[in-house]
């Protein structure tokens, strides 16, 4: 397939794995010189010699996209390797629950009435204000250039709504929303806005997260072929019966 890429400039967001290793990997393939983000260099470097190895382009920044000044710092670290981009991908994102710094492990999925206000803002920062800020630091050159696209990655979970998942529901309903909003603002320039929403997909966060689920349950947490048809005809039913892959958002 040819999606007419080849030379264009690619940022995605916390690329360095799982998902966002997936969409990097693909739009390399299509010709598209990658840029790689993470906040790990090891992680980093090895996407980028993966891409390298495979026939494609890439570079990588690395850096945090809490604050305003996380996100300034690896915007200018883009502009830096070689001008503005053509493509950006807002990938990174999380939910705080997964991501504890205070020494406190956290429930995968704490009650909706227990998840506290700080839960809230870590997961909008990381999701919503993350992919605010990249948008303002590079859309107006899209602008200036007549062409760009905007891909915000959302989730199933902002319409599919289950119990709890507070948070990270209601902050994934908001980036879709906005993406709407931001299309229009933009019809007519040459730039178009989407989103993608995920459902469960098979990356390394994934098989830890249910193979703890699956021992838990009293499954044989050593067979993960088995754990993943069992969640999919189980627990989280899935007409493939199986998850989807990140090489398949790419």
């Amino acid at each position: 397939m040819d999606l007419q890429l080849v030379g264009r400039r690619a940022l995605v967001t916390g690329s360095n794995s799982g998902i966002g290793a997936g969409i990097a990997a693909t739009l390399a393939v299509e010709g598209a010189i990658v840029i790689v983000h993470g906040r790990n260099v090891e992680r980093c470097e090895q996407m980028v010699a993966d891409i390298e190895g495979a026939g494609g382009s890439a570079s990588f920044v690395t850096g945090d996209l809490a604050t305003e000044t996380c996100c300034s710092t690896v915007a200018q670290a883009v502009m830096e390797t070689g001008g503005g981009i053509d493509i950006l991908v807002n990938n990174a994102g999380g939910r705080a629950c997964s991501h504890r710094t205070d020494g406190q492990a956290g429930a995968m999925n704490p009650a909706w009435l227990d998840t506290p206000w700080s839960d809230w803002r870590w997961t909008f920062e990381q999701n919503v204000g993350a992919a605010v800020r990249l948008i303002q630091a590079f859309v107006p050159g899209m602008q200036d250039r007549k062409w760009g696209r905007v891909i915000n990655i959302a989730s199933a979970a902002a319409t599919q709504t289950e119990p709890d998942l507070a948070e990270y529901q209601a902050i994934k309903a908001a980036m879709v929303n906005m993406s709407a909003s931001l299309a229009k603002t933009l019809s007519h320039s040459g730039i178009t806005v989407n989103t993608v929403s995920p459902g469960a997909i098979l990356t390394p966060a994934v098989v830890k997260t249910f193979t703890e689920v699956a021992r838990k349950m009293g499954w044989n947490a050593d067979d993960w072929a088995e754990i993943e048809r069992r969640f999919t005809t189980e627990l989280i039913p899935i007409s493939a019966d199986h998850f989807g892959r990140p090489e398949d958002i790419g």
